[in-house]
């Protein structure tokens, strides 16, 4: 009853309605099926398109190729061309792509993004946090966000799996996983740049070069990369606009070498490196009583303007304890996959990564800063620089090594995959901070902290899943089922410069399982049911010495789907509806008692939802949309108060999760001279507002910022792409956030001010291209 009334919500939202009644039309168009064999059999994890309409999508979503119409699961397939053709140059800018998908600034960086899928997910950069969605490069496993702010110069396909992964995916899936594979070698040479401009100075440079097959062998090399500058639109006097909040420095390089060594053995080899540094642009929002009246009394006393707006103000002043505010982040992926193809029952693979990070953030988090006296100054009878929250230093590293064995096959009426994993990262991070708290209008109390901590992981896991499609079916009924262990040991030593010191060791272990059944009701037709668990690991709050162990999460979700593809695959109609069962379920929070953002395990959590994605195409015309919801509600919530443990399960909210995802877009596609294509484009996308904290009671200024409001982005762009002298040319102008929409991305209670970082206002910009 509860999941109906929750689906009846949608009448509140008026876009949500129009993107519901397109989906309508196109399920009622569903009475007459196509009896037309789905097309090409390529196995890129791409969407390839002719005038009969939408052709296959290959994905692995299961580690095995597959037509997405024919894979029991929720998963969204993103092409290279849709990648360029929207513009997408970040992780950032996949939300819009699938339902349920949140991806927006994390804590304390401008680098890493925050991603969320059906209302879990982490938004703390700190390298002792396990987060809920795991992304995959080329394989390999990449748990942290700030490796993950790399450009997408050069991708083949993106996939997004929505809903808890466990099974063939592992650890850190309960929310779900991003598999993201660039482009590999090719055996013929090319190249292909790109330049873009834009707004505030927005400056995307990339190439790629192709080798082709190198001195008469099966072996090709690929090199790409990409340079990605922006001035900041936050203006942050005494700073250039290079500087100022927003502003964005990243470069990225890449390497593929690959190819067959003999008739059954395959090498492909990946390196990227990339560095960003960027700078965020915190405004302060409001705050308590004696906050605020201190912090804009500092005018008075000689201080810069502490300005304390309703809205995005885009100006802040940047304490000059965090130097120029720069967060920067450095990082090596490599990759090396071996494939033995020994026979249709088996194949053999070998997967061996490594990723280093190091990186270094400095930051104003509270917004602002004055000029002002305190209680315990650092020299007596002196007043000094003054700040809700500023972050001096915060150094940290990780080395990250994997290795993964699969084989998988087909032998009669069943196939399977079974595969053994090993993962080891050693992290370390080191805090400096300082915090001030006013005790009156004109008296405040300084808190230096300097902290750090290591914290060594190791993880072991088997799994397998075995598929049969019997006979008497003649193909077009499926059953699958699945198991992995995952055991997970780690050490932490932490410390308090000065202070107390703490060492932890502890293991933790899980079996996971999933099962589905899947049927074709007509060739091009399938419904499915799937059931299957997760599990992400336990871990430790590292700066906080003296906090316990937070334990693992675990989740159980049940899953019911159709896929359709419709009047020979002029439409394409997705749909799922889901429960996802949570307990001990791992929430980030800010603790005005420590002063740091701490994980603790809320106890128990129910989430359900639905999920929509459709297109249709008419020749040159397409139409495509997609809705997702998601009504999370705690069963059990305990939260330390006062010193008391409380059931705030009632009054506790989900921080950072959006209700409502949605989208629609429409564009239209003209022939043009020089077997050129001309297309219009226009996409309207949102996110309805979340709540900012988790629980209000510990959150003294909770009511300033009680949600982060609406995000939406109205875009549109004309796009030509031809030949000219055997060359082929892309040309693009677009415009994004058309109307100008600013919601908060994040926003943090420093318990004197709550400060939050807004999203980009209006941009416009042109690319071009050519390709040899």
């Amino acid at each position: 009853m509860k999941l109906g009334k929750a689906w009846a919500k949608v009448a509140a939202n008026k876009t949500v309605v129009s993107i519901s009644a397109v989906a309508a039309c196109l399920a009622c168009a569903g009475t007459a099926q196509a009896q037309d064999a789905v097309g090409s059999d390529d196995d890129a994890a791409a969407e390839t398109r002719s005038s009969r309409g939408f052709e296959q999508i290959i994905v692995t979503a299961r580690r095995r190729a597959e037509s997405v119409q024919d894979t029991p699961l929720a998963v969204s397939a993103i092409s290279a061309d849709d990648v360029e053709g929207l513009n997408i140059t970040r992780l950032e800018g996949l939300e819009q792509m699938a339902p349920s998908l949140r991806v927006s600034t994390a804590s304390g960086s401008g680098n890493a993004p925050a991603i969320f899928i059906r209302g879990i997910g982490t938004i703390t950069t700190a390298l002792y946090a396990e987060p809920a969605v795991g992304v995959y490069i080329d394989g390999v496993y990449s748990p942290r966000g700030a490796v993950n702010t790399f450009d997408l110069p050069d991708v083949e396909g993106i996939q997004v799996l929505r809903g808890p992964q466990g099974t063939l995916f592992g650890r850190n899936t309960t929310g779900g996983a991003i598999i993201l594979t660039t482009k590999g070698p090719t055996a013929d040479p090319g190249a292909s740049m790109r330049f873009s401009y834009g707004t505030d100075n927005e400056i995307v440079a990339s190439s790629i070069l192709q080798t082709g097959d190198i001195g008469g062998t099966d072996f090709g090399l690929k090199l790409s990369g990409q340079v990605h500058t922006r001035d900041g639109w936050v203006e942050t006097p005494g700073f250039s606009q290079s500087k100022w909040g927003g502003a964005l420095e990243a470069y990225t390089f890449g390497a593929a070498l690959g190819g067959d060594i003999s008739s059954v053995l395959n090498f492909d080899g990946r390196v990227r490196y990339n560095k960003v540094s960027s700078y965020n642009g915190w405004e302060p929002l409001g705050g308590s009583a004696n906050g605020v009246a201190y912090y804009t009394g500092g005018e008075d006393r000689g201080g810069p303007p502490f300005v304390i707006g309703g809205g995005a103000d885009d100006l802040t002043y940047r304490d000059p304890r965090a130097g120029d505010g720069r967060a920067t982040a450095k990082s090596w992926i490599a990759s090396g996959t071996l494939t033995a193809s020994l026979s249709h029952a088996l194949t053999l693979k070998s997967i061996t990564g490594g990723i280093w990070l190091d990186q270094q953030f400095r930051a104003n988090l509270g917004g602002g800063y004055t000029i002002g006296p305190v209680i315990n100054p650092v020299v007596p009878g002196q007043m000094e620089f003054v700040s809700p929250h500023t972050t001096t230093a915060n150094p940290g590293r990780a080395r990250q090594f994997t290795q993964e064995f699969q084989a998988l096959g087909d032998i009669g009426t069943f196939n399977y995959v079974v595969g053994l994993y090993y993962f080891r990262e050693k992290t370390e991070e080191g805090l400096t901070t300082i915090i001030n708290f006013p005790v009156s209008a004109g008296a405040a109390i300084r808190l230096d902290t300097d902290k750090g901590y290591e914290i060594l992981s190791k993880s072991y896991a088997a799994y397998g899943q075995v598929g049969w499609k019997p006979e008497f079916a003649d193909g077009n009924l499926e059953v699958t089922g699945g198991l992995r262990y995952t055991e997970d040991k780690k050490t932490l030593d932490s410390f308090v410069t000065g202070g107390a010191v703490q060492d932890e060791k502890n293991t933790w272990d899980n079996w996971g399982w999933s099962t589905s059944v899947s049927y074709k009701v007509t060739p091009d037709t399938m419904l499915y049911g799937r059931a299957s668990s997760a599990y992400r690991s336990g871990g430790y709050n590292g700066p906080t010495v003296g906090a316990p162990p937070f334990g693992p999460e675990t989740a159980t979700t049940y899953e019911l789907g159709f896929k359709a593809d419709l009047f020979d695959r002029m439409v394409r109609f997705n749909g799922a509806v889901f429960q996802t069962d949570y307990s001990d379920l791992q929430v980030n929070a800010y603790n005005p008692q420590t002063f740091a953002n701490a994980i603790t395990n809320a106890g128990k959590a129910r989430y359900r939802g639905f999920e929509l994605e459709a297109a249709l195409r008419l020749g040159g015309f397409q139409l495509d949309g997609n809705v997702g919801h998601v009504d999370p509600e705690y069963q059990e919530y305990e939260y330390l108060i006062g010193g008391t443990v409380e059931d705030v399960s009632d009054s506790a909210k989900f921080p950072y999760v959006s209700s409502w995802t949605y989208r629609i877009g429409a564009q239209y596609e003209l022939l043009t001279g020089n077997d050129g294509t001309l297309t219009f484009r226009t996409d309207y996308s949102g996110k309805s507002s979340p709540y900012g904290y988790s629980v209000p009671a510990a959150s003294p200024n909770y009511l300033v910022v009680e949600r982060l409001g609406s995000d939406e982005n109205l875009s549109a762009r004309a796009t030509w792409r031809g030949n000219v002298r055997g060359a082929g040319m892309f040309f693009q102008v677009f415009g994004e956030n058309l109307t100008d929409k600013r919601a908060l991305t994040f926003a943090t209670d420093f318990n004197s001010i709550v400060s939050g970082v807004y999203s980009r206002g209006r941009r416009y910009g042109f690319t071009v291209g050519v390709d040899f």
